[in-house]
């Protein structure tokens, strides 16, 4: 019986290989995993992603770095921090002369997608590099197509929800008031779907939300605040809020690829760029978290990772180790693209599948070793 289950395994995993997916690739700022339901949160409400969960792969044991930049420079290159060259967040006041950019030599899996026939494109926050110092960003690393929320411009720090600035296919755009950051990044990557439905394309999404200041979204407040308890801080209601509202959001692209006829063959993960912030506490229950983000502890640390692509990866709890470094071996793998550049992510395809193959022991933030 075990020698059939093994079989049948494999031979799912090996149908998925020969094919060659869409991918919708999410990623919140400054959500921990204890902020979603699917991972027992019991005061906010996440329907979405919940059955996305529920339906596909969703890891215990995700791991990012505790902060901004390096998590975004690790998850597109597949690299340590220090190979990167991102060991903090990169902040126009702690870079004056804006010199620091995610350097060009080193190979985003926009890139690698890009080579390999995909339509690639990216919306929502970049903070890899100021985009009037550095214009050809994200452009130089691989993404066709580009909207992304300018975080300062002739010195200004603009807002990243109502009335954002944004760097649009190497444009700057200021928007008014009645425009919310997310929905129009949300638009642009479903408009981007649209357009290359035919073709294979990978649209990565590294969402604003739920990242301070904490505001009201313009929507779904009813549903966000249905399970609050009376005695609810201020914070975690506006956060709650926000989180919802970010559900929303990827129930909306969820819908487009079932309403365009791709969700069959399209990839979708969600995770988050680091842990939530401290000013923050989730609910487990009878269990209180306080976020960690900036810090070396599970809570800054330990962010949720979906992944779910309908009857190729079976649905279930996985226990095994996976860090945002994994990322790009692993979906290139699914792909089957072949990487020709040295990475420290590992291929981690088959815990996707459930089948057996050689899984990450460790997470080393040490960051020992030389920069590539």
């Amino acid at each position: 019986m075990k020698v059939l289950c093994f079989v049948l395994s494999l031979s799912i995993f090996i149908t998925a290989q020969a094919k060659q997916p869409n991918i919708l690739l999410i990623m919140a700022d400054d959500l921990g995993a204890e902020n979603l339901a699917c991972y027992g949160n019991t005061i906010y409400q996440t329907p979405h992603l919940d059955r996305l969960a529920a339906e596909g792969a969703r890891f215990e044991n995700a791991f990012s770095t505790p902060v901004c930049t390096p998590t975004r420079a690790m998850i597109l290159t597949g690299l340590y921090p220090n190979r990167t060259g991102f060991l903090e967040r990169l902040d126009s006041p702690n870079d004056p002369e804006k010199k620091n950019r995610l350097p060009v030599h080193l190979k985003t899996f926009g890139q690698v997608f890009q080579e390999a026939g995909y339509k690639t494109a990216i919306a929502g926050k970049w903070h890899l590099g100021d985009f009037q110092t550095y214009p050809d960003q994200p452009a130089s690393h691989g993404f066709d197509a580009h909207c992304l929320w300018v975080q300062y411009w002739d010195g200004k720090r603009p807002s990243r929800y109502y009335a954002p600035h944004v760097w649009e296919n190497g444009k700057y755009k200021a928007y008014g008031k009645e425009t919310f950051g997310p929905d129009l990044y949300a638009d642009f990557l479903l408009d981007f779907i649209e357009r290359n439905k035919e073709s294979p394309f990978l649209a990565y999404f590294p969402m604003n939300l739920i990242h301070g200041p904490l505001i009201n979204p313009p929507g779904l407040k009813e549903l966000a605040e249905s399970k609050y308890p009376p005695d609810l801080g201020t914070n975690e209601r506006k956060a709650g809020h926000m989180v919802t509202y970010l559900d929303g959001i990827v129930g909306r692209m969820l819908a487009k690829l079932e309403e365009l006829g791709v969700r069959d063959n399209t990839l979708v993960m969600f995770t988050g760029d680091n842990g939530t912030g401290g000013n923050l506490t989730s609910q487990l229950g009878d269990f209180h978290l306080r976020g960690g983000k900036r810090t070396m502890n599970e809570a800054g640390t330990r962010v949720p990772f979906i992944a779910n692509w309908p009857e190729q990866i079976p649905a279930g709890k996985r226990t095994q180790f996976f860090t945002l470094m994994d990322v790009l071996p692993t979906m290139a793998s699914i792909a089957g693209i072949h990487m020709n550049q040295q990475v420290d992510g590992m291929d981690l395809s088959h815990n996707f599948y459930g089948v057996p193959g050689k899984d990450r022991d460790f997470f080393n933030m040490a960051f020992e070793g030389d920069c590539y």
